[in-house]
């Protein structure tokens, strides 16, 4: 039985979910023309979710897709942020880079 979901990720096969079509479409459009976009709005409106449920989308048109969290690296070091960054990249894309700053890349 699915309930709502206060805290945390939502996960659809448990929590109640709105999936906004006219949004992931008008997100799908902006990916598409390559540009940078974000979304504001209070905690638990479903921003997260909204990222996620567009990310899937992107991944059945073939782009590759990671979701990180920046949140806790805003006091960290760069070199922390970008191993972070690398080992993200080679989990989910199984793409291993070379160098040891971003200047290499």
């Amino acid at each position: 039985m699915k309930e709502f979901n206060t805290s945390g990720p939502n996960i659809q096969e448990q929590h109640y979910t709105i999936f906004r079509k006219d949004l992931i479409d008008k997100g799908v459009r902006l990916v598409e023309k390559s540009k940078y976009f974000t979304i504001w709005a209070p905690r638990q409106t479903g921003k997260s979710t909204y990222f996620r449920q567009l990310a899937n989308e992107l991944e059945t048109r073939n782009y590759k897709v990671t979701h990180v969290n920046l949140e806790n690296y805003q006091t960290s070091t760069v070199i922390s942020l970008f191993d972070y960054l690398l080992r993200e990249i080679k989990e989910n894309w199984n793409i291993k880079f070379k160098c040891k700053t971003f200047e290499n890349l």
